[in-house]
């Protein structure tokens, strides 16, 4: 039998007995009933006093009435340990007046109760006339309130459980209400406390995660750098002498060319020669357009040296932008952000050149103090993710700026652009804009990573069908790194 199927069947069985032993005198049933409310009144009005009347009146039928001795004393021993309980009890009028309570509910009924958006008494807060009608009609409450004590310059505050059952008479109508507390101010500030170590245990694993995510990242950057540069190298070998041997053929050709223009001038002036030979050589110059090919082939070889000076720059880039373990290295330089910018528009140009059209505006800019690498691949993933939010064709500005001692780099594109919400998310990992398939999430949660390692910012404006600026703000000097000079 629970708690309070006990102290409800107790006080109820009490109640009946006592009022009614000690109420009603013999032969004036009137008097004895206006007597019987007084004593309830009075029970109403002095627990304490309801408790020692009680223990009294067991004290004197065990002297008067040795027959009543077991029941009055077994009622005494109920009282007493009722009284003693930790947990809190009430018995409440269907009215909402307190009947009788033990000590520890007299306790907690002396404070000032908070629960529900209320804060007052006991009566304002629990003992409301709608709760208890709610009460009756489900048949269980169970809340859990704050106590606090006004009186004392420290107040201390309780957490209370309150379970509030209804007690039913015969006819099945509410007799009272049996209210009982429990003091959980420990288990609450240890549930509190396991809280909040599950919070920091989240915000650990989810730094984990993304250190994770980051690392497999950095890793397969890593790995792609070690076989870009390779592939680098040994492209740059053939490049290097296919270079050369342009170089050579030109200077070549140009003799050969200023040979036959020399000969052509001294058959001009020979008028002696065979006229046979002479039509000859007068037929394979119009057949081969021998004029065009005076002018045609040095300006031939000239753009097939610049376009091989092209290729080399472009290999030269990959080479720098992805050198193998630079990605993870710890040395700081000073570089120049627009050999950078620059570097990493060469590797991208052929995301970019169909879709936009790259506008650069650069200040003067110091060299900082930087990973130059991995700002690199901060841009790297800037200026793609700037190429494929443009739809069909569209453009992309680029503009560096020297701001309050911070160098700015903004990449600004008339692409779809971004909601509110969406800009409040993109630096999370695997949070993607782009449709299935076509992005990880972790390009802009590296980039942030990799500014905030740099002690900088990023910042995004954008709007739907607006298009998106990021603007990356960076120190001139990073604050407590060693700096090498990047030659």
């Amino acid at each position: 039998m629970s708690l309070n199927n006990v102290v409800t069947a107790f006080l109820a069985d009490d109640f009946r007995q006592r009022t009614t032993r000690s109420a009603l005198p013999a032969g004036n049933p009137g008097s004895g009933g206006r007597e019987a409310g007084a004593e309830r009144r009075n029970l109403t009005a002095s627990i304490a006093g309801a408790w020692a009347r009680g223990a009294s009146m067991a004290q004197d039928k065990a002297v008067s009435d040795p027959s009543a001795t077991p029941v009055d004393t077994t009622v005494q021993c109920r009282l007493r340990a009722f009284d003693e309980m930790a947990d809190a009890i009430w018995i409440v009028a269907a009215d909402g007046c307190v009947r009788c309570h033990n000590l520890a509910a007299g306790q907690l009924q002396e404070l000032r109760w908070c629960g529900a958006g209320r804060f007052g008494s006991m009566e304002e807060v629990v003992l409301l006339p709608e709760l208890l009608a709610r009460v009756g009609e489900c048949g269980h409450d169970v809340s859990e309130y704050s106590l606090s004590d006004d009186q004392t310059q420290t107040p201390v505050t309780r957490n209370i459980g309150l379970e509030i059952r209804p007690h039913l008479g015969a006819d099945g109508s509410i007799e009272h209400y049996v209210l009982h507390a429990r003091d959980v101010s420990e288990e609450w500030w240890r549930e509190q406390a396991l809280h909040d170590r599950n919070i920091e245990l989240e915000r650990a694993y989810q730094k984990l995660k993304e250190a994770q995510n980051q690392l497999l990242q950095s890793e397969k950057m890593a790995s792609i750098g070690q076989l870009a540069a390779g592939v680098a190298h040994e492209i740059n070998n053939p490049i290097g002498y296919v270079h050369s041997n342009l170089g050579t053929l030109l200077t070549y050709v140009t003799a050969l060319l200023a040979l036959l223009d020399n000969y052509d001038r001294l058959v001009g002036s020979n008028p002696d020669l065979d006229p046979v030979i002479l039509a000859q050589i007068d037929e394979q110059k119009r057949h081969f357009d021998f004029e065009f090919l005076q002018t045609d082939l040095p300006q031939l070889l000239a753009e097939s040296r610049e376009g091989i000076e092209r290729v080399k720059k472009i290999v030269h880039d990959l080479r720098d932008f992805s050198r193998a373990g630079e990605l993870d290295s710890n040395d700081w330089v000073l570089a120049d952000l627009h050999q950078g910018l620059e570097s990493t528009l060469n590797i991208v140009w052929n995301e970019l050149k169909y879709k936009a059209e790259v506008i650069r505006d650069y200040g003067d800019l110091p060299r900082i103090r930087c990973l130059p690498s991995q700002l690199n691949q901060v841009f790297l993933n800037l200026l793609v993710n700037a190429g494929h939010a443009i739809a069909e064709h569209g453009r992309i500005d680029i503009s560096t700026r020297l701001l309050d001692g911070e160098v700015c780099i903004s990449i600004k594109d008339t692409g779809r652009g971004m909601s509110k919400e969406q800009i409040g998310r993109i630096f999370d990992p695997f949070f993607t804009t782009k449709p299935v398939g076509k992005g990880t999430g972790l390009g802009l949660s590296l980039s942030y990573s990799i500014i905030s390692k740099h002690h900088g910012r990023i910042e995004v404006d954008s709007a739907p069908e607006q298009g998106s600026t990021f603007r990356v703000f960076l120190p001139i000097e990073a604050p407590g790194v060693e700096v090498e000079e990047n030659l």
